[in-house]
């Protein structure tokens, strides 16, 4: 039986999403973990925010790089040249910093967790049953769950971070560069502003449309998974009983069952990804045609230099970009959104539980005997 929040009715589940998964991000960012956390958040916050500071710069280095080949002034391209190359050395550096930093944060937020929930589970054999009646492999909720909410919640957050501030600083290089179009006797002012709004609006709700099936199938798969190795589990442990007592065929039969039930889902969603994947590439690519398309009458008119369209192309192309990245991302929010309906089920399965409501242990806890080391 799917006991999945996706397939649950509305009642059962009072509280939104937003406010339960809150449930599930504060304890770490309030324990005793807390100031390498919030020292580690600002770090990337910093480092995303130096992320959109650099494609500003480049976005810069396109007007005096092209004019300088307009121009044919050779030291100043020789110039240019060089200062990329150093930007390109600093953005390196940044991005396995950032990287390194989300993986070492994820770590210990993993670790953590795990221990917590744990300790939760494994307070008292009643808890532990009433969980499993509860949720489906509560293990694999544990094991397998609570490292990618950790990763991906990180992960993303960043991206969103970036994208939020690069849509901002975009927007403004685009409104005070893009000027204004006649159309049909109308003034459209910051004409190619809005041109990237309506684009990745419009694209926005394409890949919903596609893609809305992506975070229930998502869920059902993961449950579909668990209970195939649950499944091999069995096979394994009756492998080990004495001969009289193996019966086999009802075990494979079960194990071909939950396969056949797993690939079938996958294929499906397979087929959304593929569906989803065609789409994005396409609208990646026409994003390049279109602003050189709208850009194009303002240059040819001799109303902006060579450099000038080719910032304003970079421009177009970071905002539109920045503005899909919920396209962009759509599987991965699809993936997260399962996993996370997930532990939120385990979450409320523990306390409502009477066993695990009342306790609020520390995974460090000494006497508990209870502790996962994450090298």
């Amino acid at each position: 039986m799917d006991r999945d929040p996706l397939n649950s009715k509305p009642s059962q589940h009072n509280e939104s999403f937003i406010k339960s998964t809150f449930s599930i991000l504060l304890p770490y960012w309030q324990s005793e973990e807390r100031i390498f956390a919030w020292i580690t958040a600002a770090l990337l916050i910093f480092l995303s925010l130096l992320a959109v500071a650099t494609a500003l710069v480049v976005n810069e280095w396109y007007r005096y790089f092209y004019d300088a080949i307009q121009e044919g002034d050779i030291k100043q391209f020789y110039l240019l040249i060089l200062t990329f190359i150093g930007v390109v050395i600093f953005s390196v550096f940044r991005s396995v910093l950032i990287a390194y930093l989300v993986d070492i944060l994820a770590l210990r937020w993993r670790r953590w967790l795990t221990n917590h929930y744990l300790l939760l589970w494994t307070l008292d054999p009643a808890q532990t049953c009433q969980t499993g009646n509860e949720v489906d492999n509560p293990d694999q909720r544990i094991a397998e769950d609570i490292n990618k909410f950790t990763f991906e919640t990180l992960d993303l957050a960043c991206g969103l971070i970036f994208t939020a501030a690069s849509v901002i600083s975009f927007s403004i290089v685009l409104i005070s560069a893009s000027g204004d179009a006649v159309l049909m006797g109308i003034t459209i002012p910051c004409y190619m502003f809005l041109a990237a709004i309506t684009y990745a609006f419009i694209g926005t709700l394409i890949s919903q449309k596609i893609g809305f099936k992506l975070i229930s199938l998502s869920n059902k798969q993961q449950r579909l998974e668990a209970d195939l190795r649950y499944f091999l589990i069995r096979l394994r442990e009756k492998f080990r009983t004495p001969p009289p007592l193996l019966k086999y065929e009802p075990e494979k039969n079960n194990i071909n069952q939950k396969l056949e039930g797993s690939l079938a889902n996958f294929r499906k969603i397979i087929q959304i990804k593929m569906r989803l994947s065609l789409f994005t590439e396409t609208y990646g690519q026409l994003a390049l045609i279109l602003s050189s398309l709208l850009a194009a009458p303002r240059f040819f008119a001799g109303h902006m230099t060579f450099g000038d369209l080719m910032q304003i192309n970079s421009a177009f192309g970071n905002l539109s970009e920045n503005l899909s990245w919920f396209i962009n991302a759509y599987s991965r929010l699809a993936d997260w959104k399962a996993t996370t309906d997930r532990l939120i089920t385990f979450n409320k399965a523990m306390r409502n539980s009477p066993a695990g409501a009342p306790k609020h242990p520390q995974p460090s806890s000494p006497d508990t005997g209870l502790s996962v080391d994450i090298h």
